[in-house]
C-alpha cells in the first residue's frame, strides 16, 4: 500500500520474488479500502500484466509512513491486520533527545536545538560559528540553510544559492522564515567531498527471513553542484560506500567502516526499544566529517526503493514468508 495509484516497476519485481513463496502481492492505494465491506481493491500481477482485483482485508499489509494522512481507514486496517511499520518514531529532535539520554549513540548526535527565539539561534552560532537549520518535520532534503559568520556578517546557503545578511536582515530572516516554522538548529558537520560537495552515507535496512535486521545496501549519496543537502532528489550521484571511503578517508577507513557497521548493527533495534514501536524498514543517514568521525543526521521511516532493488525485492519476499509462517503457527 502506497501512496502512487499505479504500481511502480519495483512492485513487479517484489511480485515475482514473492511469488517463490507461493505469496501473491497486492497493490492499492489507502482509498481503495472498503471499510463497510472489509474488503481491498488493488492490482495483481497475472502474466506479467497487472490486473484489477477485490480482496478480503489480508492478514499483512506493508505500507509507508505517508499513508497515515488517511487517518480513518488506517485506524479500520489496524484492528484487522498487521501493519509492517509506524507513523513514524517521531520527530528529528525527539528521536536525538531519546538516543542522547539512552548513551549508547550518543556520541553520534550532532548538538541540536529547537529554535523558538534569536536567542537560541544565537547561543548556537556563537558556539560553533557554522550550523545547519533544518525543518522538524523536513522532506527530501527541503527547506534547509547553511548559515555561517564572516566579519559579523550571515552567509546563509540553499541549495546553491547563497546570501549575505547583516545582523538586522538576519533577525529578520530568522522572525519570518525559522522560527514560525519548527526548525532545528544543529552544529555543522563537514560531510564533504575533496571537490567540497556535500555527501551522506544511507544504510538501507529491511527485516529478513528470520526476522532481524538485514543491510540491503550501503550507499554514499553526493549532492554534486550543491552547497547544503546531498539528497539525490535535488540532483548529484551515488556511489558504493566501500570504495568512497578509502578513496576520501584514506589513513582511516577501515576505522569509519566498523563505526558505520557497529550502526548498521545496533542502531535499529535500539530505535524500536526506545520508541516502543516495531517495524520491518528503515534508513539511516550518516556524516562523515574530515576527521573521519561519524555522525547521524537522520532515521529515515519510509526509505525509497530506488537503489538495490534486487536486493530489497529478495529480503522483502523473504520477510513475508516468515510473516506469513509465524502467522500460521501463532494461530495453531
Amino acid at each position: 500500500m502506497r501512496n502512487y495509484k499505479k504500481p511502480f516497476e519495483f512492485v513487479r519485481l517484489l511480485a515475482k520474488a514473492s511469488k517463490y513463496y507461493g505469496i501473491d502481492i497486492i497493490y492499492c492505494h489507502p482509498s481503495q479500502v472498503d471499510t463497510t465491506e472489509g474488503k481491498i481493491s488493488g492490482k495483481i500481477l497475472l502474466n506479467n500484466r497487472w490486473e484489477s482485483i477485490t480482496v478480503p482485508i489480508p492478514e499483512y499489509i506493508d505500507l509507508n509512513a505517508y499513508c497515515y494522512k488517511y487517518k480513518e481507514t488506517i485506524d479500520y486496517l489496524k484492528k484487522k491486520s498487521t501493519l509492517s511499520s509506524p507513523r513514524r518514531f517521531g520527530s528529528k529532535e525527539s528521536v536525538y533527545k531519546k538516543l542522547i539520554d539512552d548513551g549508547q549513540f550518543a556520541k553520534i548526535v550532532p548538538p541540536t536545538l529547537l529554535i523558538n527565539s534569536e536567542n537560541d539561534f544565537r547561543l548556537l552560532i556563537e558556539d560553533y560559528n557554522k550550523v545547519i537549520l533544518k525543518p522538524k518535520k523536513g522532506h527530501k532534503g527541503q527547506g534547509i540553510y547553511k548559515i555561517n559568520i564572516v566579519e559579523d556578517n550571515y552567509h546563509v546557503t540553499q541549495d546553491c544559492e547563497e546570501k549575505i545578511f547583516n545582523q538586522s536582515e538576519m533577525e529578520s530572516f530568522l522572525q519570518k522564515q525559522i522560527i514560525p516554522n519548527n526548525y532545528l538548529g544543529q552544529k555543522y558537520v563537514e560531510s564533504t567531498t575533496s571537490n567540497g560537495d556535500p555527501f551522506d552515507c544511507r544504510i538501507r535496512l529491511e527485516k529478513n527471513g528470520e526476522g532481524k535486521w538485514e543491510v540491503v545496501v550501503y550507499l554514499v549519496r553526493i549532492g554534486s553542484g550543491n552547497k547544503v543537502v546531498s539528497n539525490v532528489s535535488q540532483g548529484g550521484s551515488v556511489n558504493k560506500l566501500l570504495p568512497f571511503i578509502k578513496y576520501n578517508y584514506p589513513d582511516n577507513w577501515n576505522e569509519i567502516k566498523e563505526q558505520i557497521d557497529y550502526i548498521a548493527e545496533n542502531l535499529p533495534e535500539k530505535i524500536e526499544q526506545l520508541f516502543n514501536k516495531k517495524t520491518s524498514f528503515l534508513g539511516i543517514d550518516l556524516g562523515i566529517d574530515k576527521g573521519g568521525s561519524v555522525y547521524l543526521f537522520e532515521v529515515n521511516s519510509a526509505p525509497g526503493v530506488e537503489f538495490g532493488e534486487g536486493e530489497l525485492a529478495n529480503i522483502k519476499s523473504d520477510y513475508y514468508n516468515y510473516i506469513l509462517k509465524n502467522k500460521k503457527l501463532s494461530k495453531n
